[in-house]
């Protein structure tokens, strides 16, 4: 077979081949060349067309330089010279004293201002405390009511990590860091902006208002240790927005404040329709150190007066003492705001804990004109200590007025107060379920309702009231509660796992198991709440 095969080979060799049938053979390579030629060139310019252009696109993302300040340097200036993508690392332990204004810039990339000592903080999502302290450049307002940190109209991107803010001196600070303004237009509000793994405080012997102002737009809070905010007929906040359209994270801090530890509302905005919405709060420590007690103005843990589409998840809030730990109250502050309202706000997986009552809601102003308070969902919650003997307040659950499509589902409650108190107007389509929780000494309640079954006639007309467990814990004489729902003796009757240890789990074999909240799903979200929540104490 390989001698025939070659035989052939050598032979073709030996053969001649015409003339014309040469021809036709060049012809035919010629074209076929030019074929290639064709596809070819254009296939290579078009390649070289990519490439070039893939160049020309990656020369267009400069990386950032890197501007360092040590202690003397001017912070402000290293600030006005960063351009988008820089990062200005500031010496840990350095002081800058007066207010840093963050300009408006072009780009869209960060401009990052960091400690040196970037890499011993805790790690990305972890909280600091004040014991990173000595690790942090310290940016310090000169006082005289001034902020650290200010904005120009329309400023965006910048990005503050491992920082310390505070006061420079005792003197009256209105905001410590102040993103935006009261008085700005639409097209002047400051955003995207991040605050993370900062210490904020105010001095011990002076009096700081507010943490931060938040009346930007897309704004990060995560993983810093805000405290200290709270003083004698002050009105003071962790946080707090009103003339900033949203867009706002506030996840894993530790925030200490007196009236409020977190505020949306509370003043009119000087926006038209404006409304701050899209507000995530998720795995914060909220609280008032016991020191604080009639000592300081203290209002509540959180209060929305005008907010939409707001989530509070993993949250641990306590210690509003004998006040109401949460409310939602629709409020047109000083009657400018008639669009004012809350609303879609959905509140799962807390712990509410030492305070005088749970939540009030105010459906719509009792003073000025506003919107009606819509969708509101408390859901697989937490409340201990509502206690009015031993934090004051009333101990109730639930303090009502008004709005619509309000559902209370799934939470667990140990209260001494009213379950329900009504009041002013009825709540349209409200749903009251599978939630485990005590009577009180008079059960459900309502202004001029005459009677508890009145209570229901009169505020909750068309609402459902459904598969509640409710414990006769008080031991009051006469009680009143709807079909479908469970009476007994007291808590241990309930069968939860450990309740003298404060296990608040439901026993496997409870015939109440599936009803209160699913402690197991809220452990997940408060393991990071439960983090770096011990404080030095600032005041």
């Amino acid at each position: 077979m390989i001698w025939n095969l070659e035989f052939g080979i050598k032979n073709m060799k030996q053969l001649e081949i015409p003339n014309w049938q040469k021809k036709k053979q060049n012809r035919k390579s010629l074209w076929l060349v030019l074929l290639c030629l064709f596809l070819i060139v254009p296939l290579g310019v078009g390649l070289t067309f990519i490439l070039k252009n893939s160049v020309s696109q990656a020369s267009i993302v400069v990386k950032g330089k890197t501007i360092s300040v040590n202690d003397g340097g001017d912070l402000q200036s290293a600030i006005n010279q960063a351009r988008s993508g820089d990062t200005i690392i500031l010496q840990a332990g350095a002081k800058f004293v007066g207010t840093f204004t963050l300009p408006n810039k072009p780009g869209s990339e960060y401009i990052t201002i960091q400690s040196s000592e970037l890499a011993r903080l805790p790690g990305e999502g972890m909280r600091v405390s004040p014991n990173d302290a000595a690790l942090m450049p310290k940016i310090l307002s000169s006082g005289r009511g001034a902020s650290a940190v200010s904005t120009e109209a329309n400023a965006h991107h910048y990005r503050f990590i491992g920082i310390e803010f505070a006061p420079v001196n005792d003197d009256y600070i209105y905001n410590l860091i102040a993103l935006g303004t009261d008085s700005q237009k639409v097209n002047e509000v400051p955003h995207d902006i991040e605050i993370d793994r900062c210490y904020l405080h105010s001095n011990p012997a002076g009096i700081t208002r507010r943490g931060v102002a938040l009346n930007d737009a897309d704004t990060t809070i995560k993983n810093s240790h805000i405290s200290g905010f709270a003083g004698e007929q002050q009105e003071t906040q962790a946080i707090a927005g009103w003339n900033g359209p949203g867009g706002y994270k506030i996840i894993n801090n530790y925030l200490e404040a007196g009236a409020e530890n977190i505020l949306f509302g509370g003043g009119d905005p000087s926006i038209n329709g404006l409304v701050p919405t899209d507000i995530e709060i998720r795995n914060n420590f909220l609280t008032k150190p016991l020191e604080w007690r009639d000592k300081y103005t203290i209002k509540c843990s959180l209060e929305l007066k005008n907010a939409r589409n707001v989530k509070i998840i993993g949250n641990i809030l306590e210690n509003s003492f004998d006040q109401m730990a949460l409310r939602l109250t629709v409020r047109n502050q000083d009657g400018n705001a008639p669009w004012s309202v809350v609303e879609d706000v959905e509140m799962q997986n807390n712990w509410v804990r030492n305070s005088g009552g749970g939540i009030n809601f105010l459906g719509s102003d009792d003073t000025n004109t506003s919107e009606r308070m819509k969708r509101v969902t408390v859901a697989n919650n937490l409340f201990t200590g509502l206690d009015y003997e031993k934090w004051g307040g009333t101990g109730r659950f639930i303090l009502i007025a008004d709005g619509e499509d309000i559902t209370i589902a799934n939470n667990t409650v140990f209260n001494t107060g009213n379950p329900i108190t009504a009041h002013r107007a009825p709540s349209l389509r409200f749903v009251f379920r599978d939630n485990i929780l005590s009577y009180g000494s008079y059960g459900f309640v309502g202004d001029d309702a005459g009677s508890q079954q009145g209570v229901f006639a009169k505020y909750f007309a068309d609402g459902i009231f459904d598969s509640n467990v409710i414990v006769n814990a008080a031991k009051a004489d006469y009680i009143y509660i709807p079909k479908r729902n469970v009476l007994l003796n007291g808590f241990n009757d309930v069968g939860f796992a450990n309740l003298s240890a404060g296990d608040y789990h439901v026993g496997l074999h409870s015939l109440y198991r599936y009803d209160g909240a699913d402690i197991n799903a809220l452990d997940a979200e408060l393991k990071t709440a439960q983090a770096n929540t011990q404080s030095k104490k600032s005041r």
